[in-house]
């Protein structure tokens, strides 16, 4: 495959099988979204809110790129800020990792550190954003285009390689993944099950909520719960992410301790509801951006 420059390399990204003797009957296939060029899945929804913004005609410019994010999302900025010749100011929180923090630096971005949520530094944004009109707030966690870019590519790549597919799960952190990619699949296939997964009470996994522990719970997710998009949603331990996390390690697959998460959802899921046929687990992001976690594996 050709690429004529690295903005098209988003997307596309490919689905690898994963050894299961837990689950005979289906195949688990893991959809790397670690292959987008900053190495999450976050790459997706930052492009498609950039150039709605863009079309809206309210990024324009000079002006510079704002919004929260507990790390991935914040790289994506940095990054497409950059390429589209943008400056980025990116407010993380506490669960900011080192290796992300440096990638942020490597692009060039202003950094600024707040709260334990990204709900604290979202409202930060919203403010800043209002008292000085330089800057664009993309506001990942209540603009509809992140969801759109996964219901326009998400899930149509899915449903591309796997026609007949029998089950997707994912992990819920904005829900825009998951509510765009659900959606596109049970219009196309209502029969397929999605899964959705948060973390339990008391664990901690990146781009995992933990609703029941205060994370913000998004409109996407609201929605994608209240349309019955979701037939249903699984809590991990991370006893339990960190278990599947060896087991992927031992494949050769370099994903966050986040796929972990979602891996053993779909297995649980596989037992419980007797799936059998194509099952496809959205990997989050690669390895690089937790090496704090796996390195503990």
């Amino acid at each position: 495959m050709k690429f004529e420059g690295t903005m098209q390399m988003m997307g596309n990204t490919p689905h690898v099988l994963i050894q299961t003797p837990e689950s005979p009957a289906a195949h688990i296939y893991a959809k790397l979204e670690g292959y987008n060029p900053t190495g999450s899945i976050k790459d997706r929804a930052c492009l498609y809110m950039i150039r709605s913004k863009i079309d809206e005609g309210t990024l324009r410019p000079g002006m510079t790129l704002l919004d929260a994010s507990s790390g991935n999302m914040a790289c994506a900025i940095a990054y497409y800020g950059r390429m589209l010749g943008y400056p980025s100011l990116v407010v993380a929180n506490s669960k900011l990792t080192p290796d992300k923090r440096r990638f942020i630096e490597y692009c060039n971005a202003e950094l600024l550190l707040i709260g334990d949520f990204t709900i604290d530094g979202n409202r930060y944004c919203a403010e800043r954003a209002e008292q000085d009109k330089k800057f664009c707030f993309l506001d990942q966690l209540h603009n509809w285009s992140n969801p759109q870019a996964h219901y326009e590519t998400t899930g149509p790549e899915i449903l591309a390689d796997f026609p007949n597919l029998a089950m997707l799960v994912g992990s819920l952190g904005s829900g825009g993944a998951m509510a765009g990619a659900a959606r596109y699949v049970k219009e196309k296939r209502p029969e397929t099950k999605v899964i959705a997964l948060q973390a339990a009470s008391g664990t901690k996994l990146p781009g995992t909520g933990s609703f029941d522990d205060g994370d913000y719970v998004t409109p996407f997710i609201h929605q994608a719960r209240n349309e019955g998009l979701f037939d249903h949603t699984l809590k991990i331990k991370e006893q339990d992410a960190v278990r599947r996390s060896r087991q992927l390690k031992d494949q050769g697959l370099f994903c966050g301790l986040q796929t972990g998460g979602v891996l053993h959802a779909a297995i649980t899921a596989i037992e419980q509801f007797g799936v059998t046929g194509d099952a496809v687990i959205l990997s989050g992001d690669i390895g690089w951006k937790n090496m704090d976690r796996l390195l503990q594996l």
